[in-house]
């Protein structure tokens, strides 16, 4: 199951912008054997349920823009990981990942195993005890 992108820098990533950018392109740069392959938004979920709209096209625009978005998953063999990229990750980061996880999980039952990464430039030593406590990975960059 690659990716659509290849996992190399680019001159835009679709999804990230400013600061993400930037220590996205730095982690490639240092990395840039850690993924074969790349998907950029990812949409996880079932987006809002809009009630009362009959119109199916509007229902299913809608549900799709309010579907939760992946910043990246990266491949590589038959590892699939979910990538968060902040300038500060916090506990917020944290339940992002979670929830990201559990909803792709969810969307993709056939994939047994699917690893977290957060990617950032800075962390506090509290975020960085609870991330370890949940077995989350991250990187400063």
């Amino acid at each position: 199951m690659p990716g659509q992108f290849n996992y190399e820098l680019r001159h835009k990533y679709p999804h990230l912008i400013g600061e993400d950018s930037v220590i996205w392109q730095r982690f490639i740069s240092k990395y840039p054997h850690r993924f074969s392959t790349v998907d950029y938004d990812v949409h996880v979920g079932r987006g809002v349920d809009t009630g009362p709209i009959s119109d199916s096209n509007s229902k299913r625009y809608w549900a799709e823009l309010t579907k939760k978005r992946i910043d990246i998953v990266g491949f590589k063999d038959n590892l699939i990981t979910i990538i968060e990229v902040k300038k500060r990750a916090t506990l917020f980061t944290l339940g992002q990942v979670l929830g990201y996880r559990f909803l792709y999980l969810r969307d993709n039952p056939e994939i047994p195993l699917v690893r977290s990464l957060i990617i950032c430039s800075m962390i506090d030593q509290d975020d960085i005890l609870v991330l370890d406590h949940y077995g989350l990975d991250f990187q400063v960059i």
